[in-house]
């Protein structure tokens, strides 16, 4: 995509982290924003965040998860907008919990909004996008993607069938002028972690991933910067920070090796002695 002012971006998970620094940033570029979120007070902040920016900016109030909600989406940003050129699907959650411990309703929450949220948001807004002189498509996964981490399955696998998911669309949409981008973020200083944090099996453990994202993760303004770099130089995949940039060489490298570590990280974390 050449140019963003006067282009109609929708991104989900507004309401704060990437997903705000993400819409200040497009809306400094002139580009229109469609702010979607399920908490509504997050949504307004981020919309005030907004006000000095001279772009159109609406509100919708939708659960990503809820396919109904998702297919009235589009009609309801291009009566506002009348047009939609970038499509962002950001919202998603983390769970850490084992494999074991995790319930049905665990594995359905985390697909429903982590996958399920990304394919309405692909299915429902793709006519929208293939009537635009110039579109593209934002999938944000992660670097979780590469590798599977104990105490994260369903992270993980969610994930990586975004990243699959996003590969397929490059694929299929290249010769229709669609641009799709796969985004694997590291760490964020986001408050992501402390979303899910009470559900955790070993609170002290999560706790600890928390405080080590914020100190060496990367700003969500970052995030966003790579991102919108992504768009306007049309890559399909990018990653952030340098433990994705290294996680993704390392898997690579050592496609065995790299998860030999993590038997003992996860060994230690439940408090067993290693052989």
């Amino acid at each position: 995509m050449k140019v963003l002012r006067d282009r109609v971006a929708v991104v989900t998970g507004a309401g704060g982290g990437v997903g705000r620094a993400l819409a200040r940033n497009l809306a400094g570029r002139g580009c229109h924003l469609a702010l979607v979120d399920i908490d509504a007070q997050a949504l307004q902040d981020t919309a005030s965040a907004l006000a000095e920016c001279g772009v159109t900016s609406s509100r919708h109030l939708v659960d990503v998860s809820n396919r109904e909600q998702m297919a009235a989406l589009p009609g309801a940003v291009a009566a506002i907008h009348g047009h939609i050129n970038i499509l962002v699907n950001n919202a998603g959650i983390t769970l850490q919990k084992s494999f074991a411990t995790h319930s049905i309703a665990d594995w359905e929450r985390m697909i429903n909004l982590n996958l399920w949220g990304v394919i309405y948001g692909c299915i429902n807004f793709l006519d929208d996008l293939r009537q635009a002189d110039e579109a593209h498509i934002v999938n944000v996964s992660s670097m979780s993607a590469f590798v599977g981490f104990p105490t994260q399955s369903s992270y993980c696998a969610t994930k990586a069938a975004v990243k699959g998911l996003s590969e397929s669309l490059w694929a299929e949409l290249a010769s229709e002028g669609i641009a799709v981008t796969s985004v694997h973020p590291g760490a964020i200083k986001t408050e992501m972690i402390q979303a899910t944090l009470k559900d955790s099996d070993n609170l002290v453990t999560a706790q600890r991933n928390y405080e080590l994202a914020q100190r060496m993760g990367v700003t969500p303004e970052h995030a966003a910067e790579r991102i919108v770099d992504a768009i306007l130089k049309g890559k399909m995949r990018i990653r952030i920070g340098r433990d994705a940039v290294l996680l993704d060489l390392v898997k690579r490298l050592l496609p065995k090796a790299i998860h030999r570590p993590f038997v003992k990280m996860y060994r230690k974390q439940q408090g067993v002695k290693s052989l």
